[in-house]
């Protein structure tokens, strides 16, 4: 009996730790990118190569760990509960970043706040498609769309591998073309139909998919020897390497980069090779890493810590770039090492608030089932 329990073991310790280096690419990412917008060619390039699969890599994760809801529940007890663990926590960290931003001015996005009138349009914004207090949090927003289309689909295609692989490309292809062709995404305008990103949600929902295939097949269980496990993640982020600048387009926002947030996927070929082999990679990286408690830690709490970013995506990272901007060379050494560093101790001081929010306020951070000091159940 004791050898099936250490896959189990082993799989929840990965996927802790996958949440995890997922994590550390976003806040990176947000102050490399800041530091591209000035101009910085080597932020440019690193920004690339870390968008080119870390957000589908995150839909991948969501589909390794999700249930068969659709089999378990109906609709309404469904609805409730995607209300109670992703729209709740969705309102309640916007919520903050708008009081944050009525105290203290943001520097980005350049979207005005100077109004009655700003406010109210961010709020519509923010209701509808998309969370521009708040701009991290589009995640949770297109991760409810996608688990919509799970709960409609999968009943369909559960009993078959081959059913699974057939809708995973029939939906992105359909995606792909219909973002491309028809523009569904207007940033902030309320008007074009990317609500709640379900647009977008026809190309992620095939890489969440595929996590549902790894775990049937064990790819987080399966026995394999360290070395060998080793190995095929560093091929995997070398493929990346390799490939991740073969998708020249066509972009989105004049940024020569995978936007998820703006369905700007650049090559229809490319951006699905480098996003899966990159998932995979990380995957394979998560099995051999250590299970540093802390790591396991911040992997739990990734919903939190995705939203707590936004704090120093609109407050903090612009002014840190503009100082980077001047004092220190663009070398890769230089950008790595400053991004690395801002990126840890942002990741640092979230872990606080995490600390308190999972003390105080478990119910409106993603845990609808505890019962808080100040809250009861909602779920």
């Amino acid at each position: 009996m004791s050898s099936p329990a250490a896959p189990a073991a082993q799989r929840i310790t990965a996927i802790d730790i996958a949440r995890f280096m997922g994590i550390f690419l976003v806040y990176y990412g947000h102050v490399v990118e800041r530091m591209m917008y000035l101009g910085n060619g080597t932020a440019a390039l690193q920004y690339k190569f870390i968008y080119s699969f870390h957000m589908p890599m995150f839909f991948v994760l969501a589909g390794f760990i999700a249930k068969d809801l659709s089999a378990q529940m109906g609709v309404g007890q469904f609805a409730k509960s995607r209300l109670m663990s992703r729209v709740v926590p969705f309102a309640f960290f916007n919520l903050l970043l708008l009081v944050l931003a009525l105290l203290f001015p943001r520097d980005f996005p350049p979207i005005p706040l100077n109004s009655f009138s700003d406010y109210l349009g961010g709020v519509l914004s923010t209701l509808i498609n998309l969370p521009v207090f708040n701009i991290p949090t589009w995640f949770l927003m297109c991760l409810v769309s996608v688990e919509i289309l799970h709960y409609a689909l999968f009943r369909f295609l559960r009993d078959s591998d081959l059913r699974i692989l057939l809708a995973m490309a029939g939906l992105y292809v359909a995606g792909y073309v219909l973002n491309d062709q028809l523009n569904l995404t207007r940033l902030g305008d309320p008007l074009r139909w990317n609500w709640w990103f379900m647009n977008e949600a026809l190309v992620m929902y095939p890489f969440y998919l595929l996590g549902v295939l790894l775990r049937r097949r064990g790819f987080l269980t399966l026995a394999w020897p360290a070395w060998l496990t080793a190995l095929l993640a560093a091929l995997a982020f070398a493929a990346v390497a390799l490939t991740y600048d073969l998708n020249q387009g066509p972009f989105k926002l004049g940024i020569k980069a995978v936007v998820i947030v703006a369905s700007g996927h650049g090559s229809m070929l490319w951006f699905p090779i480098t996003a899966v082999i990159g998932s995979l990679g990380l995957l394979l990286a998560a099995r051999i890493m250590p299970p540093w408690g802390w790591a396991c830690f911040m992997g739990r709490n990734a919903l939190i810590l995705f939203c707590l970013n936004g704090v120093v995506y609109h407050h903090i990272n612009g002014p840190l770039a503009a100082w980077f901007n001047g004092a220190l060379p663009a070398a890769w050494w230089s950008v790595s090492l400053f991004a690395a560093l801002v990126s840890v101790a942002s990741l640092a001081m979230a872990a606080v608030l995490v600390l308190v929010l999972n003390r105080w306020l478990p119910q409106l951070t993603g845990r609808p089932g505890v019962a808080g000091p100040l809250l009861p159940r909602l779920l």
